[in-house]
């Protein structure tokens, strides 16, 4: 038997935060339009989704996926090494692959499993692994699974990078992987990619690996990414992107000029050697993502109308909030405590946002992750803006930082 002490400690605040009425996570959705949801018999707006794009509910890509359901069936058999490759698989690698200025693509099933598998597979024994101290755990998991020396630099300091990389010079790594988010799933800061582009000009050993999960179809023209956004495509080397937010769909891709290292990884990649394949219905749902956002690229620019206008409303309520030029509007609330009863209440009030506490921030940092659409109304955002205005008062939580300038200035495309 376990131990229980392994889990009792967790078990507690779970069922202190159900019995008292403030646990927030793991709600039912009945139903979903994309803006709004339905919980109990409830219409919500919804403020927190990473269907950016808002193509999840697309006619056109449920369509594409349901045809390729009757075509291929619901799973996929087994592994794309084995038996689950379609020829799906192969065209959404080559447009992938295209749309973010590379040569070669690969799929994997999560986006998680992506950087999980990449970073365990390319990372070679020495290797140091330098990332983003924020970056995502799948980075991090990727790392520690690695060969390589897992290292972290401050949260986009190139300088802090800078002398990472200086100090492991003396152990002579055959490789510096210098790993960053494009847009920060917590905070929504974009990457200081400019910087560390010039710290990897400086170091030829560094190999820059850009986890651009929340960038694919958010930044950059035409929503190509961060890399795009910062003109920087050909400075990185490792471009990796998921379905799961602006393509409606699951799954993940890395993305790089460098064929046989993609060969490498086509045949090593744990994940994607012992895992089934994606099914086809969700290959065919991100390809016709990327089919509508290729064709109507203004959803990009009518993305960040909407993350401009709420964070017009944030700024004038005083909120302690920070622009970056994405879509992900972080609310810094303080204690986790604090942080539960403040979405309690928006919840009672009709808008769906849900609190990030640790181990997602560092602890006594909690926030109230908001994140826009391109289909929110000008309505559903002014609903959103009001209630947050009303519990705001109610928590003492006006008159933040909200009219500060961010860290890292990143003009929406």
């Amino acid at each position: 038997m376990l131990p229980r002490n392994r889990f009792q400690a967790l078990a507690e605040i779970v069922r202190r935060g159900k019995d008292g009425g403030y646990y927030p996570f793991f709600r039912a959705l009945s139903a979903s339009s994309g803006p709004e949801v339905e919980v109990d018999g409830r219409r919500l707006v919804m403020a927190g989704s990473n269907d950016y794009l808002g193509l999840a509910h697309d006619p056109r890509v449920v369509e594409a996926a349901t045809d390729a359901a009757r075509r291929w069936g619901v799973g996929p058999g087994g592994s794309r090494f084995l038996c689950g490759n379609t020829t799906l698989h192969e065209t959404l690698e080559e447009r992938l692959a295209a749309f973010v200025g590379k040569r070669r693509a690969l799929v994997h099933t999560t986006g998680f499993v992506t950087n999980l598998g990449a970073l365990h597979a390319l990372a070679g024994p020495g290797d140091l692994l330098l990332c983003d101290e924020e970056s995502h755990a799948s980075v991090v998991d990727g790392c520690l699974s690695a060969r390589g020396r897992l290292s972290t630099f401050r949260h986009n300091d190139a300088a802090s990078a800078r002398a990472k990389l200086e100090a492991a010079r003396s152990k002579d790594p055959e490789a510096c992987f210098l790993i960053t988010e494009g847009v920060f799933s917590m905070s929504g800061d974009v990457a200081a990619l400019p910087d560390l582009v010039a710290l990897r000009r400086e170091h030829p050993a560094a190999v820059l690996y850009l986890d651009d999960a929340h960038g694919l179809g958010v930044m950059g023209p035409g929503g190509r990414g961060t890399a795009a956004h910062f003109g920087a495509t050909g400075d990185v080397d490792f471009i990796m992107g998921t379905f799961s937010k602006a393509l409606a769909s699951v799954g993940g891709f890395l993305a790089s000029d460098d064929e046989e290292a993609m060969t490498f990884l086509r045949h090593q990649s744990r994940p994607l050697i012992f895992s089934a394949a994606l099914p086809a219905c969700c290959v065919a749902a991100a390809l016709a993502g990327l089919d509508i956002l290729e064709r109507e690229p203004e959803r990009v620019e009518c993305l960040h109308r909407n993350a401009r206008r709420a964070w017009d409303g944030y700024r004038r309520i005083g909120l302690d909030a920070r622009w970056s030029g994405s879509p992900i509007l972080s609310i810094r609330i303080g204690s986790e405590m604090a942080a539960y009863r403040f979405a309690l209440e928006l919840f009672e009030r009709g808008v769906f946002a849900l609190p990030a506490v640790f181990p997602a921030v560092p602890r006594g940092e909690a926030i109230i992750r908001t994140a826009y659409m391109s289909t929110h109304a000008p309505e559903h955002i002014d609903r959103v803006l009001d209630v947050l205005e009303s519990v705001a008062d109610a928590h003492g939580l006006r008159g933040g930082r909200a009219a500060g300038e961010p860290a890292v200035a990143a003009a929406a495309p």
